[in-house]
């Protein structure tokens, strides 16, 4: 695909595009049609789960990415006019870019989503999302996810119509794309800090411009409604007197009346985005299908957990003597055994050995010991595990756990000095630490809603959602209504749970 001013290198040639058209035709979409006997109405049973498989291809100037995996919808409570829905998934991203010095080669490779992706809406029989905490937009990219998959339905005869939507905007070269893939590159989460004012999340708002024609054959055929949908997308930005973006997408839509949802998404679009130095294009494909029979139990079956290694107890006593001599690599070498063992009760001897080995200089060592103490450390190996605090990011890791689990008070703040001065690096393990000593850490935790790194103050909403009281709610109400959308909603999140427990 041709496109003018492209700097060489600019990596976010094509994120940009697709960032924006991901958000307009997947997250954002538009109005389904209901048949003219009866409108359609999404039907929810307490407990029922629904599995979609997912699949998205997008196409610019520099490569291709595709994104693939299950998303599982979960009705968790109906009442009488909406239903409390909780959703989650399991997605991996496959790159293959092209470099420009070499036209035609491709390199690239699969990237495994390693985090938490969960959330919760409220949904009417319509598809119409509730919000408790005001007019926020939902996380990405599970909340727009599901936005999708629960597309609003419209009243009788709404086959047009002509609608503003919002999405994420700024910064161009990361694009929107990044939230939804929820790709966090070296720990770091899709949108940090250190850049410029102009380089953080925006809003765009853009006409949507949607009409609808149901397929030939019927609108009710063997009580699956199908319809097409056209779509387009114009900013009222201009730069160089064309639209800062737009887009036209078409769509195809299944939904079976006797199950209550969508069963079949498919939508392909072309996408344009304009900035000062240069014009970006992408295709892009999202599928979206319903599982039912062998793959939905496929699906929700759980993987055959690996057993854990096991030593013999003479193993473990060689490994105890081995921990004491006098030669460095013979006790390496002995840490390096316990790497993924289980132990039922390891002795204090060995306990202290491999806490001797955790700040050792090679770094598997240091990994291994750390791992170990993860499960097995006591109050006495705290002072090692506080220096394994300033360690790589695998030791860290250990330690941090470790402490989490042994909730000594006298921990809480210097794991929230770590929170406040690794502000850039994936901090899930942390959380977690400091939400097990509950209200305890609320006080240490509270003192940095006054960071201004973005970053920390919404990982400190995170875990104040969780042991928050009261006390949290003054300076959580400050920041609903943030710039920045993320820390706006996990502020309203957390007020919302802090006031569910009182």
């Amino acid at each position: 695909m041709a496109c003018g001013f492209l700097r060489e290198g600019d990596d976010g040639d094509m994120k940009t595009a697709l960032g924006y058209l991901t958000w307009c035709f997947v997250f954002v979409t538009g109005f389904a049609v209901a048949a003219k006997a009866e409108p359609l109405q999404y039907q929810f049973t307490t407990g029922q789960t629904n599995v979609y498989s997912v699949e998205i291809s997008l196409q610019g100037e520099t490569g291709t990415e595709s994104t693939t995996g299950l998303v599982f919808v979960v009705t968790e409570g109906v009442n009488t006019n909406a239903a409390k829905i909780s959703c989650r998934m399991d997605l991996r991203q496959q790159m293959r870019r092209q470099p420009r010095s070499i036209p035609g080669m491709y390199y690239g490779g699969m990237v495994n989503n390693f985090f938490p992706n969960r959330c919760e809406i409220s949904l009417n029989p319509r598809g119409q999302e509730l919000r408790d905490a005001g007019d926020l937009v939902l996380a990405a990219p599970l909340g727009k996810m599901t936005q999708s998959i629960f597309e609003p339905l419209p009243g009788k005869g709404e086959t047009e119509t002509v609608t503003t939507v919002a999405i994420m905007g700024e910064p161009v070269w990361l694009g929107p794309a990044e939230d939804f893939r929820n790709s966090r590159m070296n720990g770091y989460p899709p949108y940090y800090s250190g850049y410029r004012p102009q380089d953080m999340p925006g809003l765009l708002y853009l006409t949507r411009k949607s009409a609808v024609k149901f397929s030939k054959g019927g609108r009710d055929s063997n009580n699956l409604v199908a319809w097409h949908k056209h779509s387009e997308f114009e900013s009222g930005l201009k730069r160089g007197g064309e639209p800062e973006f737009s887009a036209k997408t078409e769509s195809d839509f299944t939904f079976d009346r006797n199950v209550g949802c969508l069963t079949q998404i498919d939508t392909e679009g072309d996408a344009v985005s304009q900035t000062e130095t240069s014009s970006r294009k992408v295709k892009v494909s999202f599928k979206a299908r319903r599982l039912a029979g062998d793959e939905l139990v496929a699906a929700l079956t759980p993987p055959v957990p690996t057993p854990p290694r096991m030593l013999s107890v003479p193993d473990l006593d060689k490994v105890a003597k081995d921990l004491k001599s006098d030669d460095l690599e013979t006790r390496r070498a002995a840490v390096r055994q316990l790497n993924g063992v289980k132990v039922e009760k390891p002795s204090d001897e060995l306990v202290n050995g491999v806490a001797a080995m955790a700040l050792d200089g090679d770094m598997s060592v240091q990994t291994s010991a750390s791992s170990f103490l993860e499960d097995y450390a006591t109050a006495t190996q705290v002072p090692v595990l506080l220096k394994l605090l300033r360690s790589s990011d695998w030791s860290r890791q250990g330690a941090v756990k470790a402490l989490g689990r042994l909730k000594v008070p006298a921990t809480i703040q210097p794991l929230v000095d770590v929170l406040a001065a690794n502000r850039n690096m994936s901090q899930a393990e942390l959380n977690n630490a400091l939400i097990q000593f509950g209200p305890v850490a609320e006080p240490a935790v509270l003192a940095l809603l006054t960071e201004k790194n973005t970053e920390t103050r919404r990982q400190v909403c995170a875990i104040l959602q969780q042991i928050g009281t009261t006390n949290s709610l003054p300076g959580l109400l400050n920041l609903v209504g943030d710039p920045d959308q993320s820390l706006s909603q996990a502020a309203a999140d957390a007020v919302r749970d802090i006031k569910k427990r009182q």
